[in-house]
């Protein structure tokens, strides 16, 4: 054999395995991706819902519904899930988290508080099915 063939046949070789190791490398992307999308359209599954059951403003009317999301934030801000155009409100009021199968209530510190089933809320507390939740002059209802 000759120096000539084998450095080609080295070549071949050497193109060869770095070809493997880039489509190995792809796949494995490709894979994560599929993992991250499924992960992601759970994430957007609503598991729920909130009903305005009383308003003290015209907007929102009452029984609008709104989809309950891992992480919902309620208040008078554009940047939350749950826009509430109260002067009662806080712009970021109240926080709605699911977390070990449960979901939890939280105040963000409001002026006015939150109230739970007419108690104010402090901290956080467990909410379920049914519960009463107002902000301001907004009542919603937890459905899930």
């Amino acid at each position: 054999m000759t120096p000539e063939l084998i450095l080609l046949i080295f070549r071949v070789i050497s193109g060869l395995l770095l070809l493997g190791f880039l489509g190995g490398l792809a796949w494995l992307i490709y894979r994560d991706m599929q993992v991250t999308a499924a992960a992601m359209v759970e994430q957007e599954r609503p598991y729920g819902r909130l009903r305005i059951i009383a308003n003290e403003t015209e907007h929102p009317a009452v029984n609008t519904t709104y989809p309950l999301m891992p992480i919902t934030s309620i208040g008078r801000a554009a940047s939350n899930n749950i826009v509430l155009p109260d002067g009662f409100a806080s712009a970021e009021h109240a926080l709605i988290t699911r977390r070990q199968g449960q979901w939890w209530l939280e105040d963000q510190g409001s002026r006015n508080g939150t109230l739970l089933n007419d108690v104010v809320l402090e901290g956080t507390a467990v909410i379920s099915s049914g519960d009463m939740i107002a902000v301001g002059g907004t009542v919603l209802k937890l459905e899930l």
